[in-house]
């Protein structure tokens, strides 16, 4: 099923909808995807608006255009703009060591060697800061970041928040708050000495936790009041009301067949109205909603003439500042919260040079093109990675490359 709103197509953006739409119509059609939904602007001017698939594949009701998907860690970026807009208070600064605002964080240890049960470690060579959580160089981790002691340790203790994503049988009970979860955060090891790697993991959980104690309210409510409500985006909260309901899409996870489901509307954990507040990943929300945030990106921090954060700190978020250290097309360099293209990635079909960038593990996708101020996603909800991933995300770039002046 292919709908969308036709627009008058240029030369360029002509080739530019054809080609991502016959990429994304084709995993659809496949079974590979349970539905696409694709917006891209330019200098706030919406070029291409299109829906592929379902809201759910089973009863085969057409996708919504105000659809609801979750955004998993497509919520990193919006948790990191808050934090910088406390630095740009002076409420915050990027040297802080986060114990000075969470205590849980004093006196951390370092994984040193040795197995879960025999697990030698080292004190912290500095403390964690600002700046750690906000380029992923912390030594925080995920449960399900490979099966090393450290995550091991995760999943032992529940330093966890309750999610469809990389739970395990055997998993201890996860945080039921997001206060519990950093208590527990801070007494688990870390990966590495602070700001020695990139490691994926709760450090934009924590930069939550730490915007909401520095702000003096709950995380969600900070978000609303200084980015959600500005933005007008209306459908975005970490709970799908009654109301969204008939819009919020079913999570599949891919198998070697196709995908199943794995997360329906009704009896999604976005139904808990006291579910964990995670800055890093458990916000959802509508395409349109987000596209306002990506615009906001491409603008230099204004949106519709409400500025959000200075055109000097939005340039400090996307310097590169260390390398992911992924591989293919994880691999690019990281800023203060956004990925960043370079000659490598753009050659590879992953983010063009100067693009910034952060995607989801439900496959969400956005990627924004400061100079030529173009905002583009595609969202769907399916858990899968490797070529599926890749072929989602080179779709979206060739696109943003085709758009550029």
């Amino acid at each position: 099923m292919v709908t969308g709103v036709p627009a008058v197509a240029s030369p360029v953006m002509q080739p530019a909808e054809a080609n991502l739409r016959a990429s994304l119509a084709k995993m659809v059609d496949a079974g590979q995807s349970p539905n696409a939904q694709v917006m891209i602007s330019r200098r706030g001017k919406l070029l291409i608006d299109f829906r592929l698939g379902h809201l759910d594949v089973e009863d085969r009701a057409a996708l919504p255009t105000e659809a609801v998907f979750r955004l998993y860690s497509m919520t990193k970026p919006i948790t990191s703009v808050a934090a910088m807009m406390l630095v740009e208070e002076k409420r915050l600064s990027l040297e802080d060591p986060v114990s000075r605002f969470l205590p849980e964080f004093a006196d951390m240890r370092v994984y040193a060697s040795g197995g879960l049960d025999d697990m030698q470690t080292v004190p912290v060579a500095r403390p964690v800061t600002v700046r750690d959580l906000l380029t992923h160089s912390s030594g925080l981790t995920y449960q399900f970041m490979g099966n090393g002691p450290v995550p091991q340790y995760y999943r032992r203790y529940g330093a966890m928040r309750d999610t469809a994503v990389g739970r395990q049988p055997g998993d201890a009970a996860p945080a039921a708050d997001l206060d519990e979860l950093v208590a527990r955060l801070g007494k688990a090891p870390l990966l590495h000495q602070p700001g020695a790697r990139f490691s994926y993991g709760y450090s934009t959980t924590v930069l939550g936790a730490l915007v909401a104690r520095v702000s003096g309210m709950s995380l969600d409510a900070f978000l609303k009041v200084r980015i959600l409500d500005p933005l007008e985006m209306r459908d975005t909260g970490f709970v799908v009301p009654d109301a969204q309901l008939p819009r919020f899409v079913t999570l599949y996870r891919a198998t070697e067949t196709g995908m199943a489901p794995v997360e329906r509307a009704a009896a999604s954990e976005y139904r808990d109205p006291v579910r964990l507040r995670d800055g890093g990943g458990a916000l959802a929300g509508t395409a349109q909603d987000y596209l306002h945030f990506a615009e906001m990106i491409a603008n230099g921090g204004n949106w519709k003439g409400r500025r959000l954060l200075s055109r000097e700190t939005l340039a400090a978020m996307v310097r590169p500042l260390l390398p992911t250290g992924g591989t293919g097309l994880e691999e690019t360099q990281f800023g203060l919260g956004f990925a960043i293209g370079d000659a490598r990635s753009e050659a590879m079909g992953g983010l063009p040079v100067g693009a910034v960038s952060w995607a989801g593990s439900g496959n969400t996708y956005f990627v924004v093109d400061p100079k030529s101020g173009v905002a583009a996603l595609v969202m769907t909800n399916i858990l899968m990675s490797g070529e599926r991933t890749d072929a989602l995300r080179k779709a979206l770039n060739a696109a943003v490359l085709r758009l550029r002046d």
